[in-house]
Formats: structure tokens, C-alpha cells, sequence
């Protein structure tokens, strides 16, 4: 189905794949596809339909990141409104409560890539470009920033923001903002492979897995925190799902959210 400058598709597994679809730019990021972008995945992370996102672009590029023409109308106009609305997509795809895939197919620039990494699981063409090249327009990337700071750590991250260079997919796996690299031409069966380890694991578990890796991410590791996570997990150990799942493992079967 196409929505303007978004592809979306559900298939029968649930698997929905957002393709952004601005070739002509190489699906840099403007006003409307940040908003179609946006609502979709609000949408699916409420859809009882939807077990994943999986988030790519068109052709040859995953995104450029924002568009420039859009960028230098806003700022002579309401500076402040394309920030806020590239910091609100990166968020709800940060906190979405469904697993979610990056399918980097090609460069990754600026937004692009902090829409990557703000993803569960970021997955790389072997042979595409990454950079952050905010300094080189005289502006910062302050709204990724924190994004960016959730894959990597300020030592790394400083080369990246400060030079605005451009790397390659293996110094981007290396340094921790993409999972995984392929050849271009088994990337779909790598984000397949992950989509199958996804679709074994509980809805419920894994949105409730998400929850607690953001709560905690930067509380201090004390009893207290210990205290807590041993309370989620004997509520979880509780549901329907949790008790499915052991039943299945016992039983030598699939529980049933894989049937």
C-alpha cells in the first residue's frame, strides 16, 4: 500500500515493513514523511495485528537524512518545528513496544542514521555509507545526540559529530551503531533470519523486556534495582503467555503466538 512518500505492508505473520520512498532525495526525511512515518508506527505498536516494524528505504538508500530544502524553509520560519518533529519520530520508534528492525540498505546519513539506530536491531548492506555531518552545515545534531548516545559512548561518539566524516558499514558495526553487516544481496535473508528469532519470542515478553531495558538503562545498579526486576519477573512468570510458553517447552511444541 502506498501513503504518499511511505510504503507500508502488513504480511500474514504480522511483519510490518515501512519503506521510505523518496528515491528522488534517497528518502530524506521531510515534514510529511516524518509525519506518515510517525503515525504509522504509533498505529502498528497498537495493532494487535503487528508482532514487528521492519523500517528500510527505497532503491538504493535507507535515508540521507533530513532534507535540506525543508530544513532551510523551517528555519527561516519556525526553526524549532523540525526539530521537535524529527525528535518525536526517534522517540516513538524508540519506545515503540514491538521489536523493531533497521533494513539499512544503503547510506545512512545524519537522521538516517539515528532512525537506525533508534531501532531494536539495526541491519547493514555491507557496502553502505554512514556519516554525521551536521558540523559541516554549521548546525549540530543535537536531537540525535541522545539517540546516538544509546548505541555508543561520548568517546565515539565525539569523532563522529565533531569530523561530520563519512564511514563504512564495518566501522559502523564496530563501533556499535549497526548489529549486523551483509552483502547487499542476502540482505533480506539476514533480517529474515532475525525476523524468525523475533517471531519465536512472546509479544507480551518482549514489549515488557523493552519496558524495562528503557527504565533502567541508566539507574544505578544497586539491591534496590535487583529488588525490582524480581518483582517484574514474578508477575510476568503469572500470564497466560508465560505459562503457554513453559507448557509449550515442556510438551516438545510451538506456544501458540508462533502458530
Amino acid at each position: 500500500m502506498t501513503d504518499h512518500c511511505l510504503l507500508t505492508h502488513v504480511d500474514e505473520r504480522g511483519v510490518a515493513t515501512l519503506t521510505l520512498n523518496r528515491p528522488d532525495v534517497r528518502n530524506a526525511l521531510d515534514e510529511e514523511l516524518m509525519r506518515e512515518l510517525t503515525e504509522h508506527v504509533v498505529t502498528y505498536s497498537r495493532s494487535q495485528d503487528v508482532r514487528l516494524i521492519v523500517i528500510t528505504g527505497s532503491e538504493d538508500a535507507f535515508s540521507a537524512g533530513t532534507d535540506i530544502s525543508w530544513m532551510e524553509e523551517m528555519a527561516t520560519d519556525q526553526p524549532s518545528v523540525d526539530a521537535r518533529r524529527l525528535g518525536n519520530l526517534l522517540w516513538q520508534v524508540r519506545c515503540c513496544p514491538k521489536p523493531t528492525i533497521a533494513r539499512v540498505n544503503g547510506a545512512a546519513i545524519g537522521a538516517g542514521l539515528a532512525l537506525a539506530v533508534a531501532c531494536d536491531i539495526s541491519v547493514s548492506d555491507d557496502e553502505a555509507q554512514f556519516s554525521l555531518p551536521a558540523v559541516r552545515l554549521g548546525t549540530l545534531p543535537a536531537v540525535l545526540a541522545p539517540f546516538m548516545l544509546d548505541a555508543v559512548s561520548p568517546f565515539v561518539l565525539r569523532r563522529y559529530v565533531l569530523t561530520g566524516e563519512t564511514f563504512s558499514a564495518d566501522e559502523a558495526r564496530r563501533v556499535g551503531f549497526i548489529h549486523a553487516t551483509c552483502l547487499g544481496a542476502q540482505l533480506d535473508a539476514t533480517v529474515a533470519r532475525f525476523i524468525d528469532d523475533l517471531l519465536m519470542g512472546g509479544p507480551l515478553a518482549q514489549k515488557e523486556m523493552k519496558m524495562l531495558l528503557n527504565a533502567y538503562a541508566h539507574e544505578p545498579f544497586n539491591t534496590g534495582l535487583i529488588e525490582g526486576a524480581a518483582k517484574i519477573s514474578a508477575r510476568i512468570r503469572k500470564t497466560n503467555e508465560a505459562r503457554e510458553g513453559l507448557a509449550a517447552y515442556i510438551e516438545k511444541r510451538d506456544p501458540d503466538w508462533k502458530r
